[in-house]
């Protein structure tokens, strides 16, 4: 069942922690293609994820088991720490029950193996853990002051991101004529994503700064 997209409610920010581009790109799709309002920020190291976790809230994050040759294990119980409740979803190319365990224990709040099942079921899936974490956020306000819930991110975190995808949009523009000619339709998709994150992220550091 597809999840509902409520154009007019607050947008529902998500952190992606992945280093293979591919998988990256298909959560992005499935995010606004089911989510929108969404606010995507998109990392590609586990310290990059750590980062963005302590400068900014989300309603939830998705992370690989291996980042960078980098395993996830290393870094979760800091993440979730800083995600203050945030769902945490580890997604795996290997069913591994002893990882699943310690990530879970760790703090990870659930454990997906990459299948077509589980991509069919993701858009179900991250809906719940949406719900849920907004549902928790709404109790807490309820007995405490009025206050903002979550974190916006900061105009400098977005900022930092920005660049970081600018230089992963010249890197993919620059190398040799040669290089260029041979480029398939899927590196012009990429780009053309890149182009389009960046654009997001600068009006949303604009809009930021004006407030501040």
């Amino acid at each position: 069942m597809a999840a509902s997209r409520d154009n007019t409610a607050r947008p529902r920010y998500v952190l992606i922690i992945e280093d293979n581009v591919h998988h990256a790109e298909i959560l992005t799709e499935v995010l606004d293609r089911h989510f929108a309002p969404v606010v995507i920020h998109t990392v590609d190291t586990v310290k990059d994820g750590l980062d963005f976790v302590s400068q900014s809230g989300y309603d939830l994050i998705l992370t690989g088991a291996v980042i960078k040759e980098t395993p996830v294990t290393e870094a979760i119980s800091r993440i979730a720490r800083l995600a203050g409740g945030t769902p945490i979803i580890v997604i795996s190319g290997h069913g591994d029950e002893r990882l699943a365990a310690e990530l879970i224990k760790k703090g990870a709040t659930e454990y997906l193996v990459k299948t077509r099942e589980t991509l069919d079921a993701l858009p179900a899936l991250l809906a719940k853990h949406i719900k849920s974490r907004r549902a928790k956020s709404r109790k807490r306000k309820s007995k405490a002051k009025p206050e903002t819930s979550q974190r916006l991110p900061s105009a400098a975190a977005i900022i930092r991101e920005v660049d970081k995808l600018t230089q992963r949009a010249l890197a993919m523009l620059g190398g040799s004529k040669r290089r260029r000619r041979a480029a398939s339709a899927g590196g012009n998709e990429q780009l053309d994503q890149l182009l389009s994150q960046i654009k997001r992220l600068r009006e949303m550091a604009s809009r930021l700064e004006e407030k501040e």
